[in-house]
């Protein structure tokens, strides 16, 4: 979209300047072509274009073909935009109409509970609920009379539940199945007692409102909008089902209460609020797409004047309100009422569902975006933290190398190495941060790419705030270790679990502080990890989920999870001169170490092969083939440390199986991860395609270094040299430098597949399938949905270029 509207207004500008430009009223004397006395046309006087063309000069002339080019194409992307959103709205509204009836349903499983404990998080079964609050429900709803003949509210229907915003089903007569909205509290409570034109009793003690406060508020403008958006055919049945329908209709008796095994066939009430989540962010996204596709029509709608008024003022001559008149005010995205209309919809159908009715919180929670904040503070508080922490360890690492340490602190060394499994992960989630830098610098759109809330996304200077936190901490147990700062109360390698104590504390801290909302976005994404085959495989699962030396995260911090078993054995058995015995290279205990450092593989491999599953795209299951070599890698590499890491067979398997797993995940990387070694491209060897164009010899340096670190695990084969120990925590710091300009690339690439593909919206599978006459929902269509109607799920893809297919190779549904 921005760059449709730079088109607009570059490309144009540029069209015209080519030639010769025309005399100026000013121009100096002497000067050859018109005299500047006698203007060509009457600004006054606008003139219709079929008389203004032909008086032009070919160059003038040239302007308005490159005006009309640019006008067609924005014109049919918008158009087909529109199209897109339309049916999109239309999904959502039968996807809404599903679900009232599986609410119906849900509250016919949980009767009471919902009602009246709908504070918790869970409704409670009705044993739990007191016998005595049973019975004042049931004599309450035992006093409504019956309807002599008009409308009647169902009781299945008026349990109300708090913490849902769904609105409740009306009571309809023969044949009506039109979902009305709720009413909002403040035209509840300014209703009173006399009876209105529909027959209904008082039902404050059945409803939460009152229905006499709904029948009013159900004649209201902004009620019949909504009611006008439920408008749907009733779902299909059987005969048999009609004619006991029927039947039961002349007693004015509703089909669902006939058949209460109807609903509990189609709909599982268990799965009813993960539909209506499911649901709530598809009209969030669906929001979001109208708004982005109304400023895409606002921009180019000034770009167009712009052009128009920069071209009037050079050439003087009256086009702009012909222009405008006559081809851009006929075409679609200039009025826009589509959209406009759509959105006052979504607006209206989020404020009935969602909302309780209460627009003005519906708009607010629509419209809500980031808010812009100074982070002064936030960056100043980085800044002590890291200078505070350098100190501390500079003065610590001298400590350490000194005699007199070393003897008071016996397994000195395997305290250095506890405190390294800890340094490496604090250290990249830092240099994570650099990324978001970077990111957030060259416009790299990874809020959508993550599917980060905007609400409580974290800015690149907040998120240092945190890590730099924990390091500096870290630095300063460090310190009071080797420092022996307190050893007669306190020992030395005691404040390495204190500090793993309090950074566990902080991220599973439930208060509202020290940002919970993104603590808790990490800790479910983690979770998520250990579920990777059981839901839909999302952009930030390959980003947080992969192996060792692949797409993942958790891939360079291999290292850190492979010695968790040493941090409790060593703990466990006593810091002393013997702690080497719980170190996996030789030893009994290598399967526990070899386990814990490939699980992000196996958990990556199990994420491809689901891919594979829904999708059917083969790529996935090449992808996950390497992760599967990940495995046999790591597994012969613990089987010859286990053997005392001699020469022999056991050396060969792992050396051979080792450079075809480096080969295999540095060819990805490269053809698939980064989309490089292009032969078609402005510098060769990379993608046509660049953002970081001011910093071009980097892309060099990453393939080079990439290749290298690929191979980084040559530096166990030597036989003298420095102790195995140095060498897996060089390794470990080499990889997560390698992630980090991986991580660079990455993103890269996945956003220029976005823009390639016109992807603005995140894709939300929509939790009712249409695939099967019977509408059936079995509560997993969140694992199926390229199976689904997904026109809800769809992107904005108009046709990818030839780099398009090159960049989301590896994910071709990597949504954000």
């Amino acid at each position: 979209m921005r760059r449709r509207s730079t088109t607009v207004t570059g490309i144009l500008g540029r069209a015209f300047s080519t030639g010769p430009q025309p005399q100026r009223a000013n121009s100096q004397k002497g000067s050859a072509g018109l005299d500047p006395a006698v203007p060509r046309f009457d600004l006054r006087r606008p003139i219709p274009l079929m008389e203004l063309l032909p008086q032009l000069t070919p160059v003038e002339r040239a302007f308005f073909e490159k005006l009309d080019e640019e006008l067609d194409k924005v014109e049919s992307f918008y158009c087909e935009r529109e199209r897109e959103m339309k049916h999109r709205a239309n999904l959502l509204k039968e996807q809404l109409q599903e679900l009232q009836d599986h609410r119906r349903a849900f509250y016919e499983a949980h009767p009471i509970a919902a009602a009246q404990y709908s504070w918790l998080p869970l409704p409670l079964p009705a044993p739990v609920i007191p016998s005595i609050m049973v019975r004042r429900r049931k004599a309450r709803q035992g006093k409504l009379p019956s309807p002599k003949g008009g409308k009647q509210w169902k009781l299945q229907s008026v349990a109300y539940d708090k913490d849902t915003a769904e609105s409740h089903m009306t009571a309809t007569g023969a044949g009506e199945g039109v979902a009305e909205p709720e009413m909002p509290k403040s035209a509840a409570k300014h209703t009173d007692s006399s009876s209105g034109d529909d027959d209904v009793t008082k039902a404050g003690d059945s409803s939460p409102e009152g229905t006499l406060g709904r029948s009013r508020w159900r004649t209201t403008g902004a009620a019949k909008s909504v009611q006008a958006l439920f408008q749907f055919r009733p779902t299909p049945v059987s005969e048999e089902n009609k004619k006991v329908s029927g039947d039961d209709s002349a007693g004015n008796e509703h089909s669902d209460d006939a058949h209460p095994t109807g609903r509990a066939i189609r709909y599982d009430p268990e799965e009813y609020q993960h539909a209506k989540k499911q649901l709530k962010k598809a009209v969030l996204e669906c929001y979001r797409g109208l708004e982005l596709l109304n400023n895409y029509r606002t921009l180019n709608l000034i770009g167009f004047r712009k052009a128009l008024k920069k071209f009037e003022k050079v050439t003087h001559i009256p086009a702009q309100h012909a222009y405008t008149k006559e081809k851009i005010e006929p075409s679609a995205f200039s009025s826009g009422a589509t959209v406009d209309a759509l959105i006052r919809d979504m607006e209206a159908l989020f404020a009935a569902r969602f909302a309780r009715g209460d627009k003005k919180k519906a708009l607010a929670r629509l419209r809500g975006g980031t808010k812009h904040t100074s982070h002064h503070f936030s960056t100043f508080r980085t800044g002590i933290f890291l200078g505070l922490a350098v100190p501390a360890l500079a003065d610590g690492l001298y400590r350490s190398f000194r005699s007199d340490t070393r003897v008071a602190i016996p397994g000195w060394d395997a305290l250095m190495y506890i405190y390294a499994i800890f340094f490496i992960p604090t250290l990249f989630a830092l240099l994570v941060g650099t990324n978001l830098l970077v990111w957030a610098r060259s416009r790299i759109n990874y809020v959508f790419i993550f599917e980060l809330d905007l609400r409580t996304r974290m800015d690149h200077r907040v998120y240092f705030e945190m890590p730099a936190f924990l390091l500096s901490l870290l630095c300063y147990a460090f310190w009071l270790s080797f420092a022996r700062v307190g050893e007669n109360s306190v020992a030395p390698t005691t404040w390495p679990l204190l500090w793993l104590a309090f950074a566990a504390l902080v991220m599973v801290n439930p208060l509202p502080i020290m940002f919970k909302a993104s603590r808790w976005w990490l800790v479910k994404n983690v979770s998520k990890l250990l579920t990777s085959g059981m839901h839909r495989v999302e952009f930030a699962d390959f980003w947080m989920g992969n192996h060792r030396d692949c797409r993942d995260q958790f891939c360079s911090l291999v290292f850190t999870l492979s010695n968790l078993y040493f941090v409790g054995c060593v703990y466990a058995t006593g810091i002393d001169d013997t702690w080497r015995q719980c170190t996996s290279n030789p030893g009994p205990r290598w399967g526990v170490a070899f386990l814990l450092g490939s699980l992000p593989l196996l958990v990556r491999l199990v994420q491809s092969v689901k891919r594979y599953a829904d999708s059917g795209l083969i790529t996935h299951l090449i992808n996950g083939g390497k992760y599967g070599s990940g495995v046999i890698y790591y597994l012969f590499y613990f089987l010859w440390r286990e053997q005392g890491g001699h020469r022999g067979p056991m050396f060969v398997l792992w050396c051979v199986f080792g450079t075809c797993y480096s080969l295999y995940a540095g060819a990805w990387d490269l053809l698939m991860d980064w989309s490089l070694l292009r032969l078609r491209a402005p510098y060769p060897l990379l993608r046509p395609n660049l953002l970081y164009t001011n910093y071009i010899p980097f892309y060099y340096f990453a393939i080079i270094s990439n290749i290298l670190i690929r191979f980084i695990w040559v530096i166990y084969i030597p036989v003298e040299g420095p102790d195995f120990i140095i060498r897996t925590f060089i390794a470990a710091m080499l990889e997560a430098l390698r992630r980090l300009q991986w991580n660079f690339l990455r993103l890269e690439n996945e956003h220029l597949g976005n823009i390639d593909q016109y992807r603005v919206t995140r894709e939300v599978p929509l939790p009712y399938s249409y695939d099967e006459p019977s509408h059936d929902s079995d509560g997993e269509d969140e694992e199926d949905h390229d199976h689904m109607s997904t026109a809800a799920a769809k992107s904005w893809r108009h046709g990818r270029r030839a780099s398009a297919s090159n960049n989301t190779a590896a994910e071709p549904d990597a949504d954000a």
